[in-house]
């Protein structure tokens, strides 16, 4: 999809710093959604789609699961940190056929109007993945 390519070419996902993400039941709803961010202004860049297996093992990457360096990047992960349960329910999303959309977030008012957009549009389990903060949105 080309108006959103924020995760494409990468191995590994970046830590989410100020981003959410959410699940998304299916690729129609994920378009839908993808199409109403651009045209409210969140370019390609900004927004990412993950699906199936391939999306499980760069999340799996990204939370120090695997490779020795995102494990480094990422250890508190593995040291009971909060995050992990919300990680766990993004990855099994995928592995059950769900898409999960990453839509990076630069303000209070960006993050509203795309939890806004996402509950519209029927995604769940909304989160904001802050520099340190990690706040359920919606369930």
């Amino acid at each position: 999809m080309k108006s959103a390519n924020k995760f494409d070419d990468q191995e590994s996902l970046p830590v989410p710093d100020n981003h959410i993400l959410a699940i998304i039941k299916n690729s129609e709803e994920a378009k839908a959604i993808v199409e109403t961010l651009n045209g409210t202004g969140f370019s390609p860049e900004e927004i990412g789609l993950l699906s199936g297996k391939a999306g499980a093992e760069k999340l799996d990457a990204a939370t120090g699961k695997k490779g020795v360096f995102a494990k480094m990047l990422t250890s508190g992960i593995d040291m009971g940190d909060r995050d992990t349960e919300y990680f766990k329910e993004y990855r099994q999303a995928l592995l059950e056929g769900h898409t999960i959309i990453g839509v990076e977030v630069k303000s209070d008012e960006t993050r509203d109007k795309v939890r806004q957009i996402l509950k519209a549009h029927g995604a769940h389990f909304i989160t904001f993945f802050g520099r340190f903060v990690t706040e359920v949105l919606e369930a």
